[in-house]
């Protein structure tokens, strides 16, 4: 072999390198409209997300709710769900449903049926 052939070995970063560099020397005068938008959009996003913080604390913190001290009320799982149907009689048994020959859609609007009687319970 007269002439070694060698392979460029570029990864993704370097690729980006190379990109960047190319952007500031052929449009250096683009790269301050494009950094200002950049900085506004974060800006943007940064009072957007303080907004949304600050209502959903304003709703966790409403006084009108009974009990601050959220309580796990549901089934005790000790291992890995294998179905759906192992789901839906784990569930019913939780909100002492009768479970057994019953198929699966009546049993989802008996839990359903259930957990909205429990809701409004709650509420009153």
């Amino acid at each position: 072999m007269l002439f070694p052939v060698y392979q460029l070995n570029i990864a993704g970063s370097e690729w980006f390198i190379i990109i960047i560099v190319i952007v500031i020397f052929i449009f250096p005068t683009k790269i301050t409209g494009f950094s200002k938008s950049i900085g506004r959009l974060i800006g943007e996003y940064e009072k957007a997300r303080t907004k949304i913080t600050s209502q959903k604390d304003m709703l966790i913190s409403n006084p009108s709710t009974k009990s601050t001290k959220h309580e796990y009320r549901g089934p005790a799982v000790r291992r890995p769900i294998s179905s759906e149907r192992e789901k839906l009689e784990l569930i019913a048994r939780s909100l002492s449903i009768e479970s057994e020959n019953l198929p699966d859609d009546d049993l989802r609007a008996q839990i359903s049926i259930k957990l909205r009687e429990s809701d409004d319970s709650g509420n009153q």
